[in-house]
């Protein structure tokens, strides 16, 4: 709790603490009653099989061991590793269950016989049975009836629970028929099959996300069953869609390190553990300093840059310019706030460096003040005015921040020192 309120405003934990400042909104308690979130959420990553499914991305078998060691020091419960079927996934698959790793491995496998027994010889930790149930792609694709899929389920699902398995099906492209079709599917699937947790997929990523909340809510009414969600990011709605299935009580979400995947990407493992667990105190078991690092592997092997204003994985989340914001943390690091008051989060929850002044076209006077106090030299009103002009023009003339060198030559000419 703040020990001196401004104008008469107080913060206080959950949302205020040495860590944080984010909106209390959530824990107002209108909201609060609203909302039935699991006590921890469970990461199940994608990004082995869904990421590597994205056009222009390949992963060696290396690779996969590496990123998913990764996975495992941060704390997803669940990483899927690939498909039994394929050859190099089968590889993937024995190294990974022979190395002790504490997240399960629990490989995609399509509701095809070959698939089912590919996995089955290879006793993973899990299977997550997948199919679309659309009823257009079942009938016009798969060939199959709603009825006659559920039983085809059911006898694979038996097998690996005579082994001891976990099994998830995860019914996708579930968004876009009335609600009715999926009532009828899985309240009769949750009565027939033996599975541990239905997933329901947003494969277009276009629900609107109270729409959501509502549907995965119904789904643990139809079913009785924990719920997954599987969302991909078209509209860009899938974090937020991911946060609103939680709400609900869905208790894992499938995501994708960066966010790779088909079309425009799956939701991001990052985006959604800091989300939870940083702005709602929703526990996921992520290791969030570890975070920025895995962001950076996946996108160095993947060769997929990420966007500098990226959401947690973002090089430039942490650079400011503008002398505006300057000013701002500059006056509330003298403050109970502290100096992070501009940021929605500590660059170390993450694994970032420090917060890192740019010298640009927004450069103020407070900046260039940090400029010369961090090399140690004092300066005049005007001659701080001068230098403040200078590095404005010199960045609109390289439409770019100035590179520390270029910046020392302007300070050392006006002020006559290196």
């Amino acid at each position: 709790m703040i020990k001196n309120p401004a104008f008469g405003v107080n913060l206080e934990a959950p949302y205020f603490t040495k860590d944080k400042w984010v909106s209390p909104y959530y824990y107002a308690p209108d909201v609060q009653s609203e909302v039935t979130p699991p006590a921890k959420v469970l990461i199940h990553d994608v990004t082995l099989r869904d990421g590597e499914q994205a056009p222009r991305i390949a992963f060696t078998p290396g690779e996969k061991i590496l990123i998913a060691t990764e996975l495992d020091k941060l704390g997803v419960h669940s990483i899927e590793p690939g498909l039994p079927a394929t050859p190099e996934d089968r590889e993937v698959i024995q190294q990974l269950m022979g190395m002790g790793l504490k997240s399960r491995i629990v490989p995609l496998c399509r509701v095809k016989e070959g698939d089912v027994q590919a996995c089955l010889d290879l006793k993973p930790d899990g299977v997550l049975l997948e199919i679309a149930i659309n009823p257009y792609l079942l009938r016009d694709v798969y060939k199959k009836t709603p009825d006659g899929l559920i039983d085809e389920v059911a006898e694979y699902a038996k097998e690996f629970k005579k082994q001891g398995r976990y099994v998830e099906f995860m019914g996708w492209d579930a968004f876009r028929v009335p609600v009715e079709y999926p009532e009828r599917f899985f309240t009769k699937f949750a009565e027939k099959v033996p599975v541990d947790r239905i997933t329901v997929a947003d494969t277009f990523g276009m629900a609107h996300p109270l729409a959501m909340f509502k549907f995965i809510r119904k789904m643990r009414q139809w079913t009785g069953k924990p719920i997954g969600l599987h969302i991909h990011n078209d509209f860009g709605l899938a974090t937020g869609n991911s946060v609103m299935a939680v709400s609900a009580g869905a208790d894992m979400v499938h995501t994708s390190v960066n966010g790779i995947g088909e079309r425009t990407g799956n939701v991001a493992t990052e985006e959604v553990a800091l989300a939870l667990q940083h702005l709602f105190g929703i526990d996921c078991g992520v290791d969030l300093s570890k975070l920025a690092n895995v962001s950076e592997i996946v996108a160095e092997i993947s060769k997929v840059e990420r966007a500098r204003n990226k959401a947690v994985g973002g090089a430039g989340i942490f650079e400011v310019e503008s002398g505006i914001i300057v000013h701002v943390i500059e006056s509330l690091a003298q403050t109970e706030v502290g100096r992070y008051g501009m940021h929605p989060y500590k660059p170390s929850i993450t694994g970032r460096e420090e917060i890192v002044i740019v010298a640009g076209r927004g450069t103020g006077h407070h900046s260039t003040k940090r400029f010369l106090e961090q090399r140690g030299i004092e300066a005049d009103q005007e001659t701080i005015e001068r230098i403040t002009e200078r590095i404005k023009q010199a960045a609109l003339l390289m439409k770019n921040a100035l590179p520390k060198s270029f910046l020392d030559e302007i300070i050392a000419e006006e002020t006559g020192k290196k």
